[in-house]
């Protein structure tokens, strides 16, 4: 049997057996997700409609997962998957020689992106003010001196209080990751009242603002599964995921807006017996259908080479 169909089969074999909806979470799809990625880089292009196949098994375990998030109101965990990015950097810009070496007085992390963009071309792209870049990509702009460090941002803390020991008394240049330079002047103290005396207090947000970059070394979930189905994958199919991600989201508002009455919402006792149709019809209730629908696409297509499954894309 060939190596790579034989590795997609035992992937596939090993999901199938230990998917388990009570205990399923982000870790373990994006186990999963890391697995096939290894599978598929090395795989021939006729495997491609098995492997499209089981990245969609693995979106269903994600819309599986929003639905169970939504129903129970976990708005951070339902966030992780859907929205925020697993992983996101903090480029900490070496302003003092971007002023006087180049000379910019104006936004320097906007001349900064500027830089990246023209030297990378192509490789460059944002998403909603955030570079999205390959990281070895960065060291380029270490090794010239416009970059002190790069640091990964805890992904449940927030910046300021990540990098507020960043800018006490001094800076320190790093012309190579972890390479220690020469030390340049903390931003400006912003001085604070709170009714007993003023007290000074480094203005954080401020100099991440105006200090630093981040940039999007890995999306969430959802997001970095449907870049790899858009191309592979039915216009329908992708309908369907997002109308599911939409419901669970409508889901979570919903019960978030009820639970200011009920401490329980929607399963406190006090739940009026009215509500309780519209509850269960705004409530997700996703199942593995889909995914049981897709593992029958997939034993489908490995058994006959040549049969086409309605789930992808007529090009593929």
């Amino acid at each position: 049997m060939d190596m790579t169909i034989g590795d997609l089969i035992k992937f596939n074999e090993f999901l199938d057996a230990t998917v388990d909806p009570k205990n399923l979470d982000e870790e373990f799809i994006t186990l999963r997700q890391a697995e096939l990625g290894v599978i598929s880089k090395n795989s021939d292009a006729k495997y491609f409609p098995v492997i499209a196949l089981s990245y969609a098994k693995l979106m269903e375990l994600t819309v599986l997962l929003a639905g169970k998030y939504a129903d129970n109101c976990q708005i951070t965990n339902f966030g992780d998957i859907a929205i925020n990015p697993r992983h996101i950097d903090v480029c900490i810009l070496n302003t003092r020689v971007i002023k006087e070496d180049y000379g910019i007085t104006g936004s320097i992390p906007h001349w900064f992106k500027k830089q990246v963009q023209l030297c990378l071309g192509k490789q460059y792209s944002e998403d909603l003010g955030r570079m999205v870049v390959d990281p070895s990509l960065l060291l380029h702009f270490v090794e010239k001196g416009l970059l002190l460090r790069i640091v990964k941002k805890e992904r449940h803390k927030r910046l300021s209080d990540q990098f507020r020991h960043c800018i006490p008394g001094s800076q320190f240049v790093f012309s190579k990751c972890g390479e220690e330079c020469s030390p340049i002047a903390h931003p400006p103290v912003k001085t604070l009242g709170c009714g007993c005396g003023m007290i000074g207090s480094l203005d954080v947000p401020s100099w991440l603002a105006g200090s630093t970059v981040l940039n999007i070394v890995k999306g969430s979930l959802k997001n970095d599964l449907m870049n790899v189905l858009h191309e592979v994958v039915s216009d329908d199919y992708l309908k369907s995921v997002n109308k599911r991600f939409e419901k669970a989201h409508n889901s979570l508002s919903y019960i978030n807006m009820g639970r200011k009455s009920f401490a329980d919402f929607p399963y406190d006792n006090g739940v009026p017996i009215a509500e309780w149709a519209e509850i269960n019809h705004t409530l997700c209730h996703f199942t593995l259908d889909g995914y049981s629908m897709i593992q029958s696409e997939f034993k489908k297509s490995l058994s006959s080479p040549h049969y086409k499954s309605h789930l992808l894309n007529g090009m593929l």
